[in-house]
């Protein structure tokens, strides 16, 4: 294996720059050269010194751009000697795919969400099966790509954290006590803690529903950590929780989470669209929490105590669970904290996500 080349709209953060980041690091320091090209962003700034970020806007769905861009690939494969092209979205996958053709690079794929399907969106999704193998990351999504494209060659490796930064143990207490002091926490209070992106897919509205039908409900503060990019869905999720009289705290833009794992009494992860992996999941596991999840999705492949998994189609059900896990004695709490965070160290620490990619590289040599 001499150059890998990975492929992906733009380098900010996410799920799938931050694994293109960890394996294009890790090539570049076991010495293969290492390449990305995408339309940049503020990951390029954690790259290996030994790894090449190639800018080129990739995430036009245009026919006419997809083939300008395919030529400038062919160059790219061609001018540094590509063993293995990756993509890892579908608009550079097209690109990459018949650039890939047009030489004698690998092509691999990894197929990161569970894509909507119509006939024009089932053409246009079948690039990320086109691989000579296809990554998925749990078996709901090799399940998936399976169901819509049945010669896909499917591996399966899930996505990995840094289990040692999600540790109780780096955590600044400061900053969590500030937080305490900040929206003025009690001692006698639960905290439910909902970590995404504000969309309507992360099921903030079935938690808050959720917590108004709670026998505790006059002892929970809810608190919402996500982004700043969509204010109107912030401002009703408020009106909601007023409407509701949940307490309801927001904090947007937020890099490092752990003081808010640290902070919570519980995790949720009520996602009403299946999620191909549950990083959210992961990192609360690992942080200790105990962590709730619905029934969609690769979440419940990850929680492996079903009393922690509730009917998507059950708000009362929601409610039971979460009521059952803010009641628990302290005792039963780090225990099940402790199971939690043994499984994600044992099965979704980074260093078996690189490996496992590295292993599957060398597989084509």
């Amino acid at each position: 294996m001499n150059a890998v080349l990975q492929v992906l709209p733009s380098f900010h953060t996410g799920g799938v720059e931050q694994t293109t980041l960890l394996i294009a690091n890790a090539l570049a320091a076991k010495g293969v050269r290492s390449f990305i090209v995408s339309s940049g962003g503020i990951l390029t700034r954690k790259l290996h010194p030994g790894v090449i970020h190639i800018e080129m806007p990739l995430s036009s769905k245009n026919p006419f751009i997809i083939l300008k861009n395919t030529k400038k690939l062919r160059r790219i494969i061609e001018s540094y000697s590509i063993d293995i092209v990756h993509a890892r979205s579908r608009a550079p996958a097209w690109s990459a795919y018949l650039a890939s053709r047009a030489t004698k690079a690998h092509f691999l794929t990894t197929y990161h969400g569970a894509y909507s399907q119509n006939f024009f969106k089932w053409y246009y999704n079948q690039v990320m099966a086109f691989g000579e193998m296809v990554i998925v990351t749990s078996s709901y999504m090799e399940s998936h790509v399976k169901q819509h494209y049945p010669n896909a060659r499917c591996v399966q490796i899930a996505s990995g954290i840094n289990t040692q930064f999600f540790s109780k143990e780096h955590v600044q207490q400061q900053k969590v006590q500030e937080l305490r002091d900040f929206w003025d926490i009690k001692e006698d209070t639960k905290i439910v803690l909902l970590l995404g992106r504000f969309t309507p897919i992360k099921g903030h509205y079935q938690l808050l529903q959720a917590i108004k039908d709670s026998s505790l409900k006059n002892r929970i503060k809810v608190i919402f950590v996500g982004d700043s990019k969509n204010p109107r869905l912030v401002h009703d999720l408020r009106r909601k929780a007023k409407n509701y009289n949940v307490q309801l705290y927001v904090h947007l833009d937020e890099s490092d989470l752990r003081a808010f794992f640290s902070l919570a009494d519980v995790v949720v992860v009520p996602t009403i669209k299946p999620e191909a992996f549950g990083r959210v999941t992961v990192e609360a596991m690992s942080m200790g929490n105990v962590v709730i999840v619905n029934d969609l999705g690769a979440s419940k492949e990850i929680v492996t105590d079903k009393r922690w998994i509730f009917d998507h189609n059950s708000t009362e059900d929601f409610t039971r669970k979460i009521d059952h896990a803010l009641l628990l004695q302290s005792d039963k709490k780090e225990h099940i904290g402790a199971a939690n965070r043994a499984h994600a160290v044992k099965l979704y620490n980074v260093d078996i996500l690189i490996e496992s990619h590295l292993r599957l590289y060398e597989s084509f040599f």
